[in-house]
């Protein structure tokens, strides 16, 4: 077995979570850190951490959310599992995902006579 082969090291994290959930909990915080592993396999492991340990895992999501190495999707379903575990927080990265309805074009005024002045009474 490869101990530097990321595929191993993910399903090594995931069975010690099952077992010893604090140590597979840090296994997976650290392979969500780790830069050398692709953004799928991160994401992944931060929504297993998520159910391992909650805060853990909410604060692994938001980075993910936050981070635009990950692509769109990605941080969008990084979003919406953040909201299962802190739907408050969830809520509003969601919220800054929805696309913005187009603005109507303004009509342009039309010029404005200028208005005679009256004389003094």
């Amino acid at each position: 077995m490869d101990d530097n082969d990321p595929d191993t090291r993910f399903e090594a994290a995931l069975r010690l979570a099952e077992y010893d959930p604090a140590r597979g909990a840090e296994a997976l915080r650290r392979i969500v850190a780790d830069d050398r592993f692709d953004p799928d396999t991160r994401f992944e492991a931060a929504a297993r951490l998520a159910e391992v340990d909650e805060a853990k895992g909410a604060e692994a999501l938001r980075r993910i959310v936050a981070d635009d190495r990950f692509d769109p999707d990605m941080r969008f379903e990084a979003a919406a599992r953040l909201a299962e575990v802190d739907e408050a927080q969830g809520g509003r990265v969601i919220h800054g995902f929805a696309p913005r309805a187009p603005q109507a074009p303004q009509a342009p005024r039309a010029p404005q006579a200028p208005q005679a002045q009256r004389a003094p009474r």
